[in-house]
């Protein structure tokens, strides 16, 4: 099994990406790649972060600005939403049918996808299903204790058999000899059962770090071999009493010891967890309208050409479908330690790992090769897991396992070779306890891998390591605080693990537009723009030749020395302050492998290398401002959140007669304060949750784009707009669309922060569940189901 670094898995998708430009929009799309790639991710957040998100491509897909996007990230509720555009654009049609009304009113069905079934037999059917997976839960759970009790009978038993320990004179004539042997043996298999419960404890101890001396373990098998030595006395001694007490029954353990033995390799915990159950509800939510060709679309499929087909249909932008591996062992040769370590584990149709396990090629690598998009999605938001990233508990791991409610999934490590005899041999029970005890390292055959958002919710990270030029970012996740968490955990990792810099401009703070007015319960805006910077990066050194600048060391390892070659790298930090806008300065540092020191005599001369390769790249720009030089791209950064009204809404019929649903939309949020930010405990929407979801993603595309017009009054094609123009957009300030006279809507965000009049403000603010009069919340419910007839 092959592996590969990084920087191989990026050129390759660079590379592929490229001839989608080619094949889509023509050369010259193609050979501007490097510049202006674009990239979108879709946050986290169950259903709520799935319809939002669908709502804004939908908008994004009228101004053909989705096929634009050479990458769409996804996590968790975000991959719901992805894998419906993977699996549809491949249908009759593409993009122009991407979000046709039945497909759009099949989801709007599927809301409360979780229940079990649509009809009574199938949910009866799941239920029984459910209570299956937790009852083999419980038997794995019983596995590993039932075999060391087997094995321990069994040992005896054999022991008892061998001839060389036959002694007749030492035979006791008695009436009851089984009696006498059960008083011998009750002391030692008692002593030899503390041992074992000893032994467990002390796992235990180490697992948790508690600390346990050596010398235990020391003591515990002298204590063992003992006991072990003092049965096999006996064994000899009562060869050939009267054993009723055991009766004949060394066949009957030994073919239950094999049964045993054989479950453990069959029960396999992917297929025994909610993992099944949760794909299936996702697949025919989001997949099943696409029919059986699409709905179970192997991974390895998702970015390939079809056979005589319409390309366009199989080149949907690049999916990176973002999980969490699971770093739980404190111990091992994992270089990120911890209870609560993780790394960034990626499933995309060409390459699958992380940069910590390598890479492999999807298609072909066994447990890759079979993985299908339902699969993928399906742990990229398995939240519910005993190892969860950085929000793992060890208890929690013991009651999780034990209920199995175990969303993740066992997949082959990447940087692990299985045996060519026994390579696909895996006894589960193993895992079953490696989950039990927080046990989980990459030292194993198999990683655990579970919700991308135990480590990173936006989907952003991915974007940035591939150096987007521009990326849009959806956060849909659960947020009714507004503490901006998602969104602060992005940055701090961008900043050490990337050195990227997420700087919002001077009038796009995010807590001061975004986070709603407790006066009104609304924001000024609902998206904020940062520049991308630079401050730190790390390359090697080349010289003339273009060759790496490398130097012989003479390493110790262990007992042995060896003359290694290492390579040189150079560290540095840029600075700058915005009162100097044209001055950047920068700090230049030399670093070779952990342990290992720079030749002194060469370090100038390494140094002046490595500062000649810094000034050329700074020269090269030295025309712009000093932000600008380290500038790698620009993101948009869009939360859900509603905006006031300018105005008093009276709803408005379209030229077709159809009622305009904002304002119904915006009618629950008067009587659900918390909308958009209800809890992602609630996974059960019905049709009005729904669609006021749907819509408000559709508003927030439109408000980002400057639509002068509702979105309900274009039709796909009639403006056809490309990266560059969202990039002077966001960048210039420069519009998309000509100006016109702006027809002002319920979401319509104002320019500038305006005050409300009296009147609007009272009819419009959110409504405290105390101060809420008539109609009640199920009175406005049953009249907006009412006109559920109508759809912009």
């Amino acid at each position: 099994m092959e592996t590969y670094k990084l920087g191989q898995v990026l050129a390759d998708e660079a590379t592929a990406l490229k001839n989608r430009r080619k094949a889509l929009f023509g050369e010259e799309a193609a050979e501007n790649f490097d510049k202006n790639r674009f990239g979108l991710a879709l946050s986290g957040g169950g259903i709520r972060s799935a319809t939002i998100n669908l709502g804004f491509l939908r908008t994004l897909n009228l101004f053909k600005l989705l096929e634009k996007a050479d990458y769409i990230s996804t996590v968790s509720g975000g991959g719901y939403t992805g894998a419906y555009i993977q699996s549809t654009i491949k249908e009759k049609n593409g993009y122009d049918e991407l979000f046709a009304e039945e497909k759009i009113e099949h989801l709007r069905r599927y809301g409360n996808y979780l229940i079990p079934g649509q009809s009574a037999f199938t949910k009866l059917w799941n239920t029984l299903m459910l209570a299956i997976g937790f009852l083999i839960s419980w038997i794995m759970s019983l596995l590993g204790p039932a075999a060391a009790v087997v094995a321990t009978y069994l040992i005896f038993k054999v022991v008892t058999s061998i001839p060389i320990f036959k002694n007749d004179d030492l035979l006791l004539d008695l009436n009851y000899p089984g009696n006498i042997v059960m008083d011998i043996l009750n002391p030692a298999l008692w002593a030899l059962g503390s041992v074992m419960l000893v032994h467990l404890l002390l796992n235990v101890a180490r697992i948790f770090d508690l600390g346990i001396s050596k010398t235990f373990t020391k003591i515990e098998t002298v204590i063992a071999v003992l006991l072990i030595a003092f049965l096999m006395v006996v064994g000899g001694v009562t060869y050939e009493m009267n054993t009723d007490w055991v009766g004949n029954q060394a066949w009957e353990m030994l073919l239950l010891a094999a049964g045993l033995l054989a479950a453990g390799f069959i029960l396999n915990p992917n297929a025994l967890s909610f993992h099944r159950y949760y794909r299936n509800q996702l697949a025919d939510a989001y997949l099943a309208h696409t029919g059986n060709r699409f709905k179970n679309l192997l991974l390895k499929d998702v970015f390939s050409f079809g056979k005589n087909e319409d390309r366009s249909r199989y080149l949907a932008p690049y999916p990176l479908i973002n999980t969490c591996l699971n770093l739980q062992n404190p111990g091992g040769k994992d270089k990120f330690k911890g209870a609560k370590a993780s790394d960034y584990f990626l499933l995309s149709p060409m390459y699958c790992g992380s940069k910590l396990s390598k890479y492999i090629r999807t298609g072909d690598t066994p447990g890759y090769r079979e993985m299908t998009l339902p699969a993928a999605l399906t742990i990229s938001a398995a939240a519910v897991n005993p190892g969860m990233g950085i929000y793992s508990s060890k208890m929690l791991s013991i009651l999780m396992t034990l209920f199995n409610a175990r969303l993740g999934f066992w997949v082959n490590n990447p940087d692990v070779k299985p045996s060519k005899l026994f390579g696909h041999l895996v006894w589960w029970p193993s895992y079953f306890f490696k989950e039990l005890l927080s046990n989980i390292g990459t030292t194993n055959r198999k990683l655990n891998i579970s919700d991308g958002g135990h480590i990173e919710n936006l989907a952003v990270y991915e974007l940035l390591r591939r150096q987007c030029r521009l990326i849009i970012a959806v956060d849909a996740g659960a947020d009714p605080k507004s503490s901006f968490a998602d969104l602060e955990n992005l940055a701090i990792r961008a900043r050490n693990e990337l050195g990227i810099e997420i700087r919002f401009r001077p009038d796009q703070d995010p807590v001061d537009i975004i986070r709603p007015r407790p006066s009104s319960g609304y924001a000024r805006k609902r998206f904020a723009i940062a520049d991308l910077l630079k401050i730190w990066e790390e390359f090697n050194i080349y010289n003339e030749k273009g060759e790496p600048v490398t130097f012989k060391k003479t390493v110790k390892t262990g007992k042995k020395e060896e003359v290694k070659t290492i390579k040189l790298e150079a560290l540095v930090n840029y600075f700058y302050h915005p009162s100097q806008p044209d001055l950047l300065k920068y700090r230049l540092d030399l670093k070779a492998e952990r342990g290992v020191d720079l030749p002194e005599a060469d370090y100038d001369r390494y140094y002046q290398q490595a500062k000649k390769i810094v000034d050329d790249k700074l020269l090269a720009c030295a025309h712009l401002p000093a932000m600008e030089r380290i500038k790698t791209g620009t993101l948009v950064y869009i939360k859900s959140s509603v905006t006031p009204p300018r105005k008093i809404f009276v709803p408005e019929y379209t030229s077709k007669g159809q009622k305009n649903l904002q304002f119904d939309t915006f009618k629950y949020k008067i009587y659900h304060p918390a909308f958009p930010h209800e809890s992602t405990a609630d996974q059960f929407f019905d049709p009005v949750q729904w669609e006021s979801y749907f819509q408000l993603g559709q508003s927030i595309a439109a408000d980002i784009l400057g639509t002068p017009k509702p979105v309900s009054e274009f039709r796909r094609g009639d403006n056809d707009l490309d990266i560059d123009d969202l990039i002077k957009w966001f960048d210039k300030d420069q519009p998309l669309f000509r100006k016109e006279e702006k027809i002002e809507g319920v979401f319509d965000a104002p320019e500038k922060p305006v005050e409300m009049e009296e009147e609007a403000l009272e009819t419009y603010r959110p409504k405290p569940a105390g101060e809420r009069t008539a109609p009640s919340p199920q009175d406005i419910k049953k009249q907006i189901e009412e006109e559920m007839e109508f759809r912009i």
